[in-house]
Order: structure tokens, then C-alpha cells, then sequence
């Protein structure tokens, strides 16, 4: 008999979404981790970890929160086939094309459950399907899910102009709380201070297609295509040998000609 803990982990977001219905609260070892439903009190639980993953969606650059310092970041943890996350895409959605203006940077955190939720492709076509258009950044090794120490689909955090935690919700549910939430942080002042400066991310290289662009498993164009990449998606270069350069793609490591992206670097 599986013990209870074991499965918890197991159903993750639904178990989550059910112990806070019936006024649990759902303990995530990340700073300060109590769920927060009171949007007149936010309490600061410390600085936010970084994010760690290497390629993403629907942005032209790599998103470092050391760079969002100033915006109010709605940081997301979810994976496409996980029904509490469906059901919570239109509300950040919505938040995000609402808000964005005002200073809300939204970004999503793939971490997958399931093989085929590993797949770059897969998650480009249930992206364009449940209608994600924020950023998305592409976790399959679990570096920024582990950074934040997540065991549950979904989760929200909202992070402040300094770059600290303020809110946290787990599963589905206190909609109008957590818009209420980044409200209240958006309308909060911001003076860049000495700590925001000293945590400005050293600049990483990128790369981002000029268009549709095989991803192979080694340099040349005799190696075997492990997949594609497009124009909107971003993914930091991990090593350069004659002119091929070397992401993470999904689980793999592939390589894609420099003939046919355009190399940048993140902002410092």
C-alpha cells in the first residue's frame, strides 16, 4: 500500500486543489509557505529564486527575473495535460493581456508530468491550443522547479518590483483574490536599490531562429534531426563548434546552424 505522502505527490495539483477547497493549506517547502488568500496583507517571503531553464516559447530572449527587476512578475508552474492547469490558463490569460501594460511580466514554467509532455512540439501545439501566449520557459530537467522546490501543478507565485515573493497559490481556485493580489503589487512604488542592482544576471548567449530550423544531434547536415525550432522561441547557447551551435532541446542536446539565427545576448 502506497503511503500517503507518495500519493499525494502522485495526483499532485488535483489533491492540492481538494485539501484547499475544504480549508486545508497545502505545505510547499518554498520560502514562507503557507498559501496566501488575504490580498490586503502580503507578506514579503524573501527573494525569489532565479529562473534556470535554458529554452523557451512565445519570447525572443531568455527571461532572467534579475532582469525584470521594476515589474511585477506572475510566475506560473504547469505541464499541458494537468486539468487544474487547463482550467487556470484562461485566468492568467487573461490577467496577462490585461495587465501586461501596467507593468506584469507573465511566465509560465513547463515542468512535464508525462513522456510526451517533454516533447518541444507537443508543448508549442497545446500552447497554441489552450490559447498560452506568455512566455513559456521549457524546464524538462526540473532546474527551476527544483529551485522553488515545487511538488504541485499548478502553482502561482507573485513576485514584486524588488523581486521578492509576496503570494503564492496552489491549485485552482481564489481567482479574484490573486488579481486582487497583482494589483496591489502593481500599484506598489518602486526605487531601484542596492540589492536589485547587485543581482543583475550576467548576460548569457542566445540564439533565436530566423525560421523554421532543424535541430540535429550533432553538428552537420548529416546528422539525425531530433526536432525543429521557429521564429518566437529563444534558447541559450551551450557550446558553438564550426559554426553549429548547441542547445538544449527537450531532453536531448541538439545543434543547429549559425547560417540561419540570430545570436544575442541578454541584457547585463
Amino acid at each position: 500500500m502506497q503511503s500517503p505522502i507518495k500519493i499525494l505527490q502522485k495526483v499532485g495539483g488535483v489533491v492540492a486543489s481538494i485539501l484547499i477547497a475544504v480549508g486545508f493549506t497545502v505545505v510547499n517547502s518554498a520560502p514562507n509557505n503557507q498559501t496566501q488568500d488575504n490580498p490586503s496583507a502580503l507578506p514579503d517571503r524573501g527573494i525569489a529564486p532565479e529562473f534556470l531553464n535554458t529554452a523557451w516559447l512565445n519570447s525572443d530572449i531568455p527571461l532572467r527575473l534579475a532582469n525584470l527587476r521594476g515589474s511585477v512578475v506572475l510566475l506560473e508552474f504547469w505541464t499541458f495535460d494537468c486539468i487544474n492547469c487547463i482550467r487556470t490558463l484562461p485566468y492568467v490569460e487573461r490577467w496577462y493581456q490585461t495587465y501586461r501594460d501596467q507593468g506584469l511580466v507573465v511566465v509560465g514554467i513547463h515542468y512535464p508530468e508525462f513522456n510526451y509532455e517533454r516533447d518541444p512540439q507537443n508543448v508549442v501545439a497545446a500552447a497554441q491550443r489552450l490559447g498560452v501566449t506568455y512566455p513559456i520557459g521549457l524546464d524538462n530537467d526540473a532546474a527551476t522547479w527544483s529551485a522553488y522546490n515545487q511538488r504541485f501543478w499548478p502553482t502561482l507565485y507573485a513576485i514584486d518590483k524588488r523581486g521578492h515573493i509576496r503570494y503564492m497559490r496552489i491549485g485552482e481556485g481564489a481567482y479574484d483574490t490573486t488579481e486582487q493580489a497583482l494589483q496591489a503589487l502593481l500599484a506598489e512604488t518602486y526605487t531601484p536599490d542596492a540589492e536589485a542592482t547587485a543581482t543583475i544576471a550576467e548576460p548569457l548567449p542566445y540564439l533565436t531562429p530566423d525560421s523554421i530550423l532543424n535541430v540535429r544531434s550533432a553538428p552537420g547536415t548529416d546528422s539525425a534531426v531530433i526536432g525543429s525550432i521557429a521564429p518566437g522561441m529563444s534558447f541559450v547557447i551551450l557550446d558553438e563548434q564550426a559554426g553549429w551551435f548547441q542547445i538544449r532541446y527537450g531532453d536531448d542536446l541538439g545543434f543547429v546552424s549559425g547560417d540561419f539565427v540570430t545570436i544575442s545576448a541578454t541584457e547585463s
